[in-house]
């Protein structure tokens, strides 16, 4: 069960994050969509604990350098994460696409580092986002990490949009078995219009990932051997850590 008032604190920094400048509690009130007193309540908590400040009295509010150190802190204890962010970064910089780490959350991927091409144009995707778990190419391979039996009790249990090009749960597990057959998996525009990404699975310290690039379908469509060829060898090197 979802709590609303760790929802409004989240929400908060992600308005801070999309609008980059000082908000009033008004401002705050108005994108958060709360009223103002419950919103007073969050802002007085954080600012008490040193997450926000004022910019100058009635300037608005904006976030302090806490939040940043407290993440520096927390993944620096996480020494796998750190060295897979060291395989996203030379994936990214080898294929000139994004390159995308996520696991699996119930029915969901979510991603857990990110590292973006420098190419002007390019797939951009945050760390933390969701998507629905058969829609993206590193979801598709987390689930082709999964025995037959155990794919398919989960493939039952997903979210399917309704419609006549709708994918059911078998032409899932046939799209699927298709992909271990070649090696790798593809989102063709399914999670984001215009984007192709391609994915493998990793397995490594108990843990399922997805790992995938993603970049406009105009210069990914002819490549994907290849860039298949650089993920799986990615993902050797993640599996021998």
């Amino acid at each position: 069960m979802r709590v609303r008032q760790i929802d409004n604190v989240l929400d908060l920094f992600e308005v801070f994050a999309r609008e980059r400048s000082p908000l009033t509690l008004t401002a705050l009130s108005e994108l958060l969509d709360t009223p103002k007193s419950s919103t007073f309540n969050v802002i007085e908590t954080l600012a008490s604990r040193g997450f926000l400040y004022e910019t100058k009295p009635r300037g608005g509010y904006y976030p302090t350098q806490r939040m940043l150190e407290l993440s520096r802190l927390t993944m620096d204890g996480d020494p796998l994460t750190a060295r897979l962010h060291g395989q996203l970064e030379a994936l990214a910089l080898a294929t000139g696409e994004t390159a995308v780490l996520s696991v699996r959350d119930q029915q969901d991927v979510v991603y857990v580092d990110v590292v973006e091409c420098t190419a002007p144009i390019r797939y951009f995707a945050r760390v933390g986002e969701r998507r629905a778990l058969q829609t993206t190419s590193s979801g598709k391979a987390i689930l082709a990490s999964y025995p037959s039996a155990e794919r398919d009790r989960i493939l039952r249990t997903l979210r399917y949009q309704p419609g006549p090009e709708s994918k059911g749960p078998s032409d899932l597990s046939a799209e699927i078995e298709a992909a271990e057959a070649r090696g790798w998996c593809e989102d063709l525009g399914e999670s984001t219009a215009d984007v192709l990404g391609v994915g493998v699975p990793v397995v490594t310290a108990g843990r399922r990932y997805g790992l995938a690039v993603a970049g406009p379908i105009y210069r990914m469509l002819g490549r994907r051997e290849e860039l298949a060829a650089h993920l799986r060898a990615a993902a050797g090197r993640i599996s021998a850590m």
